[in-house]
Parts: C-alpha cells; structure tokens; sequence
C-alpha cells in the first residue's frame, strides 16, 4: 500500500476515532445524505418525462428509473401525466429539503455536544494532572490546546458532514447518469478520478504546512501569555522594540503559512470547473451526431455530470479541511492522554486527613528531575499547634519543602508522616482541604473580594468569610470600601496593595480552618506595616493552628517556637530563636545577628 494510502486511512481512522461516541449519529448522517441524494436524482431524473409530456414527444420513457416511476403510478392507480408528475417532482424536493435541515440539525447537534464535552474534559484533565507534569508545560501551549484545537478538532465535523454528503450525493449522481446515459457517466467518472490523483499532492502538502502551522500558532499563544503577564517588565527595561520584533517573527510565519495553504487550496479547488467545462464541450461534440441522440436526456445527463463535478469539487475541499484539521485532532489526542499518564492518583483506600501529633520528614530526598538534589535526606519533625520558621539561602530547598507538604511533589526518596503514616495514605482531596498555604506572590481571581476568599467553596458560610477577614486584620478595610466584600480586586488584585492582596490570600487560607499553615515568604515583598498586621494574625493563631513559616526576615520568625534552618538541602540547625542567636559561628547567628527586621 502507497505513502499516500496509508496517510488516508490513518485520517480516516483519527476522524473515526475522535467522533467515536457519536457514531450513531453519523451512520445516521449518511443515511440521510444517502436518502437527500436519491431524492434529488430520482425528482432530476424525473424532468425527462414532465419535459416529454410538455414537449409532446411521442415515446414513453425508456430509461429505468423513468420507468419505476410510472409503475410507481400505475400502482397507486394515479393518472401518469404533466400535473401529477409535476406534484411527485415537487414532493420528492420538499421531502429532500426535510432530509437537509435534519441532517444540518443532528450535524449542529454533534458539534455543540463535542465542544462541551471535550473542553469540559480537557479541563478535568489538566487540573486533575500532577502539578510536577503541569510546571513544565507552556502557558500558551496549555491555552491553545484547551481553546483553539478543540474548536478546530470540531470543525472536523463539519467537514466530515460534508465529505459525507458529497461522496453520497456522487454516487447517487453516477448511478442515476449511468441509468440515463452509461457513456457518459463512465467517461465523466475516468476524468473525475484522474483529475483527483493529479491534484493529490496537493493534499498531502496542506496536511504537513498544517503540522507546521499548529506549531507556531502554539509558539505565538505562549509568546503572547508570557508578554502580557510580564508587560511590565518588558516596558520597564525598554525592550518593547526587540519584543515586537521576536514576536511579530512569529505573526509574519504565520502569515506566510497560512498563505501558503491559502494558495494550494485554491489552486486545487479551481482545476475542476474549467476541466469540468472542457468535458461537456467534447461530450456534446461526440453525442450530437449519434442517431439515437435526445436533447432532454442529454441535458439532463449534462446537469448531472455538472453535480458531479460538483460534488468531486466539493468531496476534495472537505478532504483539504480534513488534513488542515486533523494535525489539531491529533494533538488533542495526544495531550489528553499525556494528561491522563500524569494524573494524580491516590493510594488505594485512602484515608481522610487526621492530625493529632506531629508531621515528620523522615530521610527526605528530592530532585526535580535532573539528578541535583534541592533536598538529602532531610530529617525534621513539626508537632501540632508549634509555630515553626524555616529560614536559609535562596535555593537551599525551602520552598521544596512546602511543594512537598502541599503534595505538589512526592518525595524522591524517604518519606514524609502525618502521626506515624505516610501522607500519601491520606487522600489529596482531604489533605488539601486541611492545609492552608499563601505564597510571596499572591492569585488573585478577577473578581469580589469575597469570591477571592470563598474560592470555589461554596458550602463556606458568610459569617465564616467574615471571621476570616478579621483573623487576618483585612476586614476593617474592606467593610470600609464602598462596595464592601463586592468590592472588585481588578485582573490578578491589580486594584489592591500588596499588603491588601497577602491578606486576601491570608483569609482566604483561614476560611478553610486549615490544620496546618503554610506561609512562603508571603511577607518578604512586604511594608513593616502590612508585615506587622500579618505578624499580630500569626501570633493570634498561635497553638490552635500548626504554622509553617517560610521566610527571611528575623522579624517574621521571631516569634516562632521554634527554628529549622535549611542549607544545602539539610536541616543543619533548629532550636528557638533565642538559642540560635546565642550559638556563635551559626548561621542564624551570622545573618540574623544583631538585625531586627
């Protein structure tokens, strides 16, 4: 089997495959688009008599269909003549046009229920995959496969419909012109397929500038996320102009590809009117001079050898969008199910979260795939109700640590316990819901103020809302906005302060009553002031929430029970602040000594 074979069926095969669970649907489509077809050939094959009754020709009909309509008549003992046959012809159209919107309906049907259900899926998926799968993807990557290749991937629809109903109107078509004229449709029906295979190439051709295409359409989605998230950035080093210039490299690829494609569809598309044309002239030239010659069937095995042009035409456009499509379809394919390969699974027979002593790292070793360990067997213990600081360079692990608590991450080697079992004993669901976690840099949702804090939680109650704000010294303010808790925070808090912002997320970590507190550097960027107010919350927490601070100002962890200081992947001393200060020669000693914030 030819390159180019292989390269249909496996087509065919993909589009079969991507509208597997509508395959009802579609044996129904081609039966209507059969059923659509043979209306129309019978109700055109049908003029031959009404014209022969208007023109008073003398014979009956001869060919066979005109024939089975007469029977039909005579069947039915209803008068074959001009008004009856005129009605007949007419019904057979209006039946046709049923057949039509019914196809159109069930095909617009498909298209809205595979939309929902693949984004809906899609983005089932990607928020149920490992967040270790998820941190190395591209934004824009991401956009564009949930968004644009699904959009496409249905388009696919369309276009098989459409392959559906030319291929199916084409045969109707040959069998009918081989009832009225066999010589005819079998020479129309040898041109129509050696036109196909000239323009094949073609084909082949979109099918890999769309391979390209997809790629780069990715390339400029993840450009463009990337440049509006860091337009500030980008105008506040003054390198507008060189981002113009890498991004609009991609747009003019872009451009040029979709020229390219533009050019090759329409130059394939366009060989078959003129040969189409060239066809009927040298038909005409031959049939004309032979003695059973009949200008109605000629003209009416003219009309249909037009429609089957027509419909080769038709059948090789849909063929084009099918190979534009399906590199889209593919990769749909391909990331739903890398997504599923890197979901998260929990352990068989899953435990909910319970925390009655303390949360152990027990020889803990961690890489995030290089082989470099951020963690070497890490050895701590937090008791319950403690408030820890864990202080130490930058890249000494620190925020490995919290990744690993909030079971982002599993351990690369070792393991972490929650009262003597391992956490991942414990369901995810249930252990997210009972850690609380704020990072330096704050999400906020374009949304209320309370929307942010509530965060998808519907079963939190105001009142809960409200005690949240007020453990996290926000509510004051936010009672003193005009819109109070409706108040707008603007696209990711831009409406807010920084300050105002980690205290959002702050209440919004306490209105779950969260067991344990996780706080990741969330007041480095910081005021004294608005580090001050979430210092008093902390402190207002103390033995009835275990915290977890990440930080390194002494003046966040000075109040803290006790003091774990990370280097180099190891815990290298821990004690309270006080005892850390007083051990000369210790880190904490050497980069805290003698500074107070």
């Amino acid at each position: 089997m030819s390159a180019p074979q292989n390269s249909t069926i496996k087509n065919l095969s993909i589009l079969w495959h991507t509208f597997r669970n509508y395959r009802l649907q579609i044996i129904i489509l081609v039966a209507l688009s059969i059923i659509s077809a043979t209306l129309d050939g019978i109700g055109i094959n049908a003029l031959i008599p009404l014209i022969s009754f208007y023109t008073n020709a003398s014979s009956g009909p001869t060919d066979f269909i005109s024939q089975a309509i007469q029977t039909l008549f005579s069947f039915f003992h209803v008068p074959f003549t001009f008004r009856y046959l005129l009605a007949f012809i007419l019904g057979l159209f209006m039946l046709r046009a049923v057949m039509i919107t019914l196809s159109g309906y069930i095909r617009g049907r498909i298209g809205a229920d595979f939309m929902g259900t693949e984004s809906e899926g899609m983005l089932k998926r990607m928020l149920r995959a490992s967040w270790a799968f998820l941190l190395k993807q591209k934004i824009g990557t991401l956009q564009a496969t949930l968004v644009r290749d699904i959009q496409r991937t249905e388009n696919l629809l369309s276009v098989f419909g459409q392959i559906i109903q030319s291929f199916s109107g084409l045969l109707i078509y040959l069998l009918v012109a081989l009832n009225i004229s066999p010589v005819m449709t079998l020479s129309t029906l040898v041109v129509g397929v050696v036109l196909l295979f000239v323009v094949r190439p073609l084909m082949v051709r979109i099918q890999s500038i769309g391979n390209v295409l997809i790629a780069t359409e990715k390339s400029y989605m993840h450009f463009l996320s990337e440049h509006i998230i860091g337009m500030k950035a980008v105008k506040a080093t003054g390198a507008e102009e060189r981002a113009i210039e890498s991004g609009g490299a991609l747009v003019r690829l872009l451009r040029t590809l979709l020229i390219r494609m533009s050019l090759i569809r329409s130059l394939s598309g366009s060989l078959f009117q003129p040969f189409s044309l060239i066809f009927v002239i040298i038909l005409f030239a031959i049939t004309y001079r032979l003695p059973d010659f009949s200008i109605i069937s000629f003209a009416a095995a003219l009309y249909l050898i037009q429609k089957i042009f027509t419909y080769l035409e038709s059948g090789h456009g849909a063929l084009n969008g099918i190979r534009e499509s399906i590199p889209y379809a593919q990769n749909v394919d391909t990331f739903k199910r890398l997504l599923d390969e890197h979901r998260e699974k929990d352990a068989a027979g899953a435990s909910p979260f319970t925390f009655e002593r303390t949360i152990e790292f027990k020889n803990v070793s961690f890489s995030y795939g290089d082989g470099k360990k951020v963690l070497s067997e890490t050895n701590f213990s937090i008791i319950k109700g403690e408030t820890v600081g864990l202080i130490g360079p930058s890249g000494a692990g620190k925020t490995s640590i919290a990744d690993l608590l909030l079971r982002l991450f599993k351990p690369t080697e070792g393991e972490i316990f929650i009262d003597g079992k391992p956490i991942i004993s414990i369901s995810s669901e249930s252990w997210r819901r009972n850690i609380g976690y704020v990072a330096q840099d704050v999400f906020l949702l374009n949304a209320s103020i309370e929307d942010n804090i509530r965060f998808y939680r519907l079963n939190l109650s105001k009142e809960a809302i409200i005690e949240a704000t007020k453990q996290a010294n926000i509510h004051d303010f936010i009672i003193g906005l005009p819109e109070g808790f409706n108040t707008l925070t603007g696209d990711r808090g831009v409406m807010l302060s920084g300050g105002q912002r980690q205290r959002i997320a702050l209440a919004r970590a306490l209105a779950g009553s969260p067991e344990l507190l996780i706080l990741d550097e969330a007041t480095s960027a910081l005021d004294s002031a608005s580090e001050k107010l979430i210092q008093e919350s902390i402190r207002a927490l103390h033995g009835s929430v275990t915290v977890l601070i990440i930080a390194h100002r002494l003046s966040t962890i000075e109040h803290a029970d006790r003091l774990l200081v990370l280097d180099h992947g190891n815990i290298v001393e821990q004690g309270t602040p006080q005892e850390l200060l007083a051990r000369s020669g210790s880190y904490f000693s050497k980069h805290h000594g003698g500074r107070r914030g």
